[in-house]
């Protein structure tokens, strides 16, 4: 087997394994969403929240904002360690698809062990998952322009 094989493989073992560890985390109900509000008071998104109209307020506090980074930062990992496993014509629509598929896994998962998000939460997560999915697999791209370029200009 090649080094560029091997690289593929591992790389392909570390999604899965980060997947894991992330999916893990997602349906922990006490580390994931513990629903403490206090936590976060004194953060300045808790100060900017008093700034938004009273709707958005309720939907958008700060575990929420947190949660959601959280989850795009995670999923972004996910896409970025298996877009080497993927042609590079296709990384960025085959990353996508598979950390929304994930990401919709953990949906489901998540309604089976007792939350109760809307059909519209779950469907903004799935979003999540995507957009953190297309993130990672375009930084792996960037990188790997950049390292091309480098190699070329030496």
């Amino acid at each position: 087997m090649t080094a560029q094989g091997r690289f593929v493989i591992l790389c392909g073992l570390l999604a899965a394994a980060a997947a894991v560890v992330f999916f893990a985390i997602a349906i922990d109900h006490g580390v994931y969403a513990p629903g403490a509000s206090d936590v976060h008071a004194g953060h300045e998104l808790a100060h900017l929240r008093r700034h938004l109209p009273v709707r958005l307020r309720h939907d958008l506090n700060t575990d929420f904002l947190l949660r959601k980074l959280y989850s795009i930062v995670a999923f972004a990992i996910v896409g970025a360690l298996a877009a080497p496993t993927f042609p590079r014509k296709a990384r960025l629509v085959a990353c996508t698809l598979l950390v929304a598929i994930f990401s919709t896994v953990i949906e489901i998962a998540q309604k089976l062990t007792g939350t109760n998000e809307s059909l519209a939460s779950n469907a903004f997560d799935v979003a999540c998952g995507a957009a953190g999915g297309l993130i990672g697999a375009a930084l792996w791209n960037l990188g790997e322009a950049l390292a091309r370029r480098r190699r070329r200009s030496s």
